[in-house]
């Protein structure tokens, strides 16, 4: 799988920034605190750097994906890292502490597009619903449960947290036990090449749902 770094520099010439975000939404403070966004100028300088020999070495991309209702919350988060040390390319994937191998994943949602797919489908009254996609310089902290290939859940207060690693697609879906919220959060496509989806399907009244992708680089 070492051809996601491929992938991840595409993203990173495109030069994507997360939309500002009303400051009224409730959701606005943690998702500029998770993925800043970085300037013309700071975008310029990492361009095409990302394995040089004084560039980049170490990226990678962090999904965290939240659902709040009235009385819970509950959250799936990922993490893809990879680090090219004298041109070695060596991928950790870390999921969900508590998640428990499974014998299949639920089907990815069938979107079209290429690089950064970003969807957002809400029915009913009083709903939140964000996507954020923004690239930040500081790694976050290496923490959660490293897999290989495969699929793997964990179930919480309102539904199940579902990952799947494979050759064409590494991601995660949150699906509440009513099938009313479905968020996902992956890389598609063969060697990854689609890029990043992320889909936040929400029907129901009074929910809050949240997916976040941080594009990270360090050296």
């Amino acid at each position: 799988m070492s051809n996601l770094h491929s992938v991840w520099l595409a993203c990173l010439l495109a030069g994507m920034t997360g939309p500002a975000l009303a400051a009224s939404d409730p959701l606005a403070n943690l998702s500029e605190h998770f993925a800043p966004e970085l300037g013309d100028s700071e975008l310029a300088n990492l361009r095409g750097r990302y394995a040089g020999p004084q560039g980049i070495r170490y990226f990678g991309i962090e999904f965290i994906s939240t659902l709040t209702t009235a009385q819970a919350q509950q959250t799936a988060a990922m993490n893809l890292t990879l680090s090219v040390i004298q041109n070695h390319p060596n991928l950790d994937i870390r999921i969900k502490n508590d998640a428990k191998a499974a014998v299949s994943a639920p089907a990815a949602s069938n979107i079209n597009g290429s690089g950064l797919v970003q969807v957002v489908q809400l029915q009913g009254s009083g709903n939140s619903s964000v996507n954020q996609t923004g690239i930040t310089l500081t790694a976050p902290p290496v923490t959660g449960q490293s897999v290989n290939s495969g699929n793997y859940e964990s179930q919480g207060s309102l539904g199940t947290a579902s990952y799947r690693v494979s050759g064409n697609y590494a991601g995660l879906q949150l699906n509440s036990a009513d099938g009313h919220v479905q968020l996902e959060q992956s890389l598609r496509g063969d060697n990854f090449s689609r890029g990043l989806l992320q889909l936040n399907r929400v029907r129901g009244d009074g929910l809050r749902a949240l997916n976040q992708t941080r594009i990270w680089l360090s050296r």
